[in-house]
């Protein structure tokens, strides 16, 4: 059965109010939730998508009235331009890396932080980034320096980033870590950051933790998740931790699996898979509006 999202945290992940969201379902029909059988509106991650963009076309200077009827396709074409990060911005911090830069990369790194928070940089800036330099290095245009530069800068910026507030210190503990052998750990980070902005209570362990000591740290926690990222782990080890993963928790504590490594695995029963960071973002929502003081 699909998840589905009550009215609060739709409006948390649109950023739209639930007034608003009211009046664009009853006005326009933006989007049509289900209902509960006691009347309760219920929403669905693509109406979620579709709030998105109809809400990033209006902040664009489109008005509600010309773009509440336009499907996916319409949508995606006028707010993907505003949504990408601005190719100029990706390019200074590039130039910076291959320059062996460090501290003008982590100056161009900490004014987007800055100007977009935490999650949206992440999801915006620090994915496409990530991605970008991956691209590089297969094709020879990245430096090993300029490579291990970036990573090193990205760590640091992002851990800086992964501070406690007062809204996260009362949500859901969540545990994220890599398996042992598994020493990727920038996709994590994102995560972490993304579930922190999210309202989660996110417990950052790093890479290389083995399989009994991220159960005890789940357990010592009182987590309510367990967020586990795989990159180049094989198959077979990747299915083996997740099974042991998962046969050691508690039934109510989430499994959720993310990264490269996990999209060709055969997943447990009972092991979540999280294909980005918007999932991610939605699924932590989820587990505040279901747990919201916290474990």
């Amino acid at each position: 059965m699909a998840l589905t999202y009550p009215l609060r945290t739709a409006a948390r992940l649109t950023g739209l109010s639930p007034e608003v969201l009211r009046a664009w379902e009853r006005r326009y029909a933006v989007v049509i939730p289900q209902r509960t059988p006691g009347g309760t509106r219920r929403y669905t991650a693509a109406d979620l998508e579709r709030l998105r963009m109809v809400k990033a076309a209006v902040d664009a200077g489109h008005r509600i009235g010309q773009v509440a009827s336009l499907d996916a396709v319409a949508l995606r074409s006028l707010v993907e331009p505003h949504a990408a990060p601005p190719p100029g911005k990706l390019d200074e911090v590039l130039q910076a890396l291959d320059a062996l830069d460090g501290a003008e990369a982590q100056r161009l790194l900490a004014l987007q932080l800055s100007a977009l928070g935490p999650v949206r940089f992440a999801i915006d800036f620090a994915c496409p980034l990530v991605r970008e330099i991956g691209e590089r290095w297969v094709d020879n245009r990245l430096s090993i320096p300029s490579e291990h530069l970036a990573t090193g800068v990205l760590r640091s910026m992002l851990g800086s980033a992964l501070q406690p507030t007062s809204v996260s210190l009362l949500g859901p503990r969540i545990v994220f870590s890599t398996p042992s052998g598994e020493r990727h750990e920038l996709g994590l980070l994102m995560a972490a950051l993304t579930a922190l902005g999210g309202g989660g209570n996110p417990l950052y362990l790093g890479a290389e933790v083995p399989v009994e000591d991220l159960l005890a740290a789940v357990d010592l926690a009182g987590a309510a998740a367990l967020a586990i990222g795989v990159v180049n782990l094989p198959k077979a080890q990747i299915e083996r931790n997740l099974a042991a993963l998962r046969g050691g928790l508690a039934a109510d504590v989430a499994l959720w699996v993310g990264g490269a490594g996990a999209a060709n695995a055969v997943l447990p029963e009972g092991v979540e898979p999280i294909s980005s960071l918007e999932q991610l973002e939605q699924r932590v929502a989820l587990l505040v509006a279901t747990d919201p003081q916290g474990r």
